[in-house]
């Protein structure tokens, strides 16, 4: 969380398959950031449509003035798959990041300007 610090921080996205490296960087100020993804608890995050486990994506960061918010949107936006980072662009103030089953990696266009650093594509 970096919520409430005046000045540029760089916050690293971890990557959700090479344990200590990172994924993507970005520079926050004043900003809220939440990641969830199947790296630390295995395939915890299930898909209320289906019951079983959400399947799509590796991990999803959101960013935004909330840090409750942004955790809850990105679990919901990793069940969403790939589509996600789409539902979270169109909600005011946040910005999505995810890493696809295909190891792509996918933003939405308010992450552009944060993103100081993409190491998946």
């Amino acid at each position: 969380m970096v919520k409430g610090w005046s000045v540029e921080r760089r916050v690293g996205i971890r990557h959700p398959e090479v344990a200590g490296k990172v994924a993507a960087v970005l520079a926050v100020r004043d900003l809220a950031v939440a990641t969830s993804g199947l790296y630390e608890r295995g395939e915890h995050i299930v898909d209320p449509r289906s019951g079983r486990p959400a399947r799509g994506l590796l991990s999803m960061t959101v960013v935004g003035p909330s840090l409750a918010l942004a955790d809850a949107y990105s679990t919901a936006a990793f069940v969403m798959g790939p589509e996600g980072v789409e539902w979270v662009a169109g909600i005011p103030g946040y910005a999505g990041y995810a890493v696809t089953a295909e190891r792509r990696c996918l933003w939405s266009d308010g992450c552009e300007p944060l993103l100081v650093q993409d190491l998946g594509r």
